[in-house]
């Protein structure tokens, strides 16, 4: 007789197909081609940073498709503990949170996971206002200077000493710039992660600018002193 009982997958499962196949699954079951998602040696390196620090509490700007989310989420399964904050209002975007929440569910993670269905502007004062002290800070929301900067602002006030704040698409220039305003005028510094100094881009031109303005391409962490 055929076994009917319900299992669910690991978050390793949502994780390879997404990195094997460039896919994601639907609700509806149908696949996707990915259009937003961090790389995997940036999503190993989150997965292996929660599972060294064991963050209480995560909170992350910016789910998208929930790739992510599931390296977090996974390392906090194996710790035994803890739990993820995301937010993200998807503005247009309806497909991405259905997604994002489906893998979620198929990994049977959604016991460790929050959405929080708003921008991170009106979101990150509301943790404050209930107290909450996240551990970890993942940044990955819109990449215009002003919201970088305010996100990596919110974030400085809700961390404690030792707390750490780390960027996606670190690269990017507006990104790169909140860094060294962080690292210059605020009491951080740089944690390795594991990630090597990428400057790669799209042409030697900007390559040179990248390496030249310490701007590297893989996430960076910044823990707060």
């Amino acid at each position: 007789m055929r076994d009917t009982t319900h299992r669910f997958i690991p978050a390793t499962d949502p994780l390879r197909e997404v990195f094997e196949n460039g896919r994601v699954q639907h609700p509806d079951g149908h696949y996707l081609d990915i259009k937003a998602n961090i790389s995997k040696i940036n999503s190993d390196a989150l997965g292996r940073f929660v599972r060294e620090r064991r963050p209480a509490l995560v909170v992350e700007i910016g789910m998208a498709y929930g790739i992510s989310t599931l390296s977090i989420l996974d390392a906090l399964r194996e710790n035994g503990h803890g739990r993820l904050i995301s937010i993200d209002p998807y503005i247009g975007w309806p497909t991405g949170r259905l997604v994002a929440l489906h893998q979620i569910r198929r990994a049977g993670l959604s016991y460790l996971h929050e959405h929080l269905y708003e921008p991170s502007f009106s979101a990150l004062p509301g943790l404050l206002e209930k107290g909450l002290r996240p551990d970890l800070i993942y940044i990955d929301g819109c990449h215009d200077f002003d919201y970088v900067f305010v996100d990596a602002f919110l974030s400085d006030k809700l961390l404690d000493v030792g707390g750490t704040i780390a960027f996606n698409d670190a690269g990017w220039f507006p990104v790169c710039g909140v860094i060294r305003f962080l690292t210059k005028y605020r009491k951080y510094r740089e944690l390795s992660a594991g990630l090597p100094k990428v400057y790669r881009s799209r042409n030697v031109v900007f390559s040179l600018i990248k390496r030249l303005a310490g701007c590297s391409s893989l996430d960076r962490y910044l823990e707060k002193e």
